[in-house]
């Protein structure tokens, strides 16, 4: 590679100009990479951003990296089960009979109820349906419309299926 051609690929890598690049060059009797960190010192102290591919120049991360990040999931899954505690305490599931309002409680205790006691609160509701009682949410997440239509739904079924078994209308 003839000079010239040394001093342009310098150039072009180290982007500096091909008179900066030379100069650099003729310093380190035309060794590329003696130039390449010579001029990448020159960059560091004129306080311009540097590049190198010394390992002592590499920032190492922090030993406890793997800690830190396991805090940082722990901190997530802390404000998740948080925010759901908020979201059963603000809402209510409510259970009526008729107008009368027979039961109310926040849903965090409906849903703790259905993971522990899954087999007797599943059929208790049920058959509460089909004893005319009637479920519903109420806060601002969970008494939306759709919702209590699903709800209300489930009780038509129930109550038809009830008709069709004991015959009355």
């Amino acid at each position: 590679m003839t000079h010239y051609e040394m001093t342009e690929r310098l150039s072009e890598k180290m982007g500096v100009t091909l008179e900066e690049a030379k100069t650099a060059l003729e310093a380190c009797d035309w060794e590329m990479l003696d130039a390449a960190l010579l001029l990448e010192k020159e960059r560091g102290e004129a306080g311009g951003e540097t590049y190198s591919t010394r390992r002592e120049a590499k920032e190492e991360p922090p030993k406890d990296g793997a800690r830190a990040r396991g805090r940082g999931v722990v901190k997530g899954l802390g404000d998740l089960i948080r925010s759901a505690f908020n979201l059963g305490n603000r809402n209510r599931f409510e259970v009526r009979r008729g107008e009368e309002l027979m039961l109310e409680m926040p849903v965090l205790v409906l849903v703790l109820l259905m993971v522990f006691a899954f087999w007797v609160c599943v059929p208790l509701l049920v058959i509460g349906l089909f004893a005319g009682f009637r479920y519903a949410f109420s806060g601002s997440e969970l008494g939306k419309e759709s919702v209590n239509q699903a709800m209300e739904k489930a009780a038509e079924v129930a109550e038809k299926v009830k008709e069709e078994v004991t015959g009355e209308k």
